[in-house]
């Protein structure tokens, strides 16, 4: 009886010890919006990024887009539920630096993926339709590797709204 009275009271000293540590967040920015995008009040996730490079022949300056979604259309069944984040600029390569001119983007969230065609959904952002263009917009490439990517982005639409969001981890290239 004193061992199971002894075992008891060292296992409530540890689950209080565990129950505090010292990676609680003081006020800090939580990890839990990472790696996604933020629009209307809501938080969108895009655990999966897709670089590519449309010209890796020469240094003549092409489209490098980014692609960010939740879903990984080359490992799925899923067909709905696709929030995605596409956007392009016009580069040799991929630098750290913060990029503010996009010929093309769009950000869509609960879209359909039907054999890579992405359809449907909620559009946030488009630079074809009115009502949901840029008036101002910038990413910033804080690091960039043969693996990994980690980007903060801002898009303000015309109606003044702001969509905010970020990547950091492992992306695939999917260059010609």
């Amino acid at each position: 009886m004193k061992k199971m009275k002894l075992f008891c009271g060292i296992l409530i000293g540890l689950m209080i010890f565990s129950s505090c540590s010292s990676d609680d967040d003081n006020g800090n920015t939580s990890i839990e919006n990472q790696n996604g995008f933020n629009y209307n009040g809501t938080f969108y996730s895009t655990q999966f990024a897709f670089v590519s490079d449309e010209n890796t022949v020469d240094n003549t300056p092409s489209d490098i887009s980014i692609i960010l979604s939740n879903v990984n259309p080359f490992e799925t069944t899923q067909s709905s539920g696709l929030n995605f984040v596409f956007f392009d600029f016009e580069a040799v390569n991929i630098e750290t630096g913060t990029i503010t001119t996009f010929p093309d983007y769009r950000i869509l969230e609960n879209a359909d993926l039907n054999d890579f065609d992405i359809s449907g959904g909620n559009t946030v952002l488009d630079d074809t339709e009115n009502g949901f263009m840029a008036t101002s917009s910038s990413v910033t490439i804080n690091s960039i590797s043969d693996t990994n990517i980690d980007f903060d982005f801002s898009f303000t639409r015309e109606d003044g709204e702001t969509i905010t969001g970020n990547y950091s981890g492992i992306y695939t290239d999917t260059s010609n």
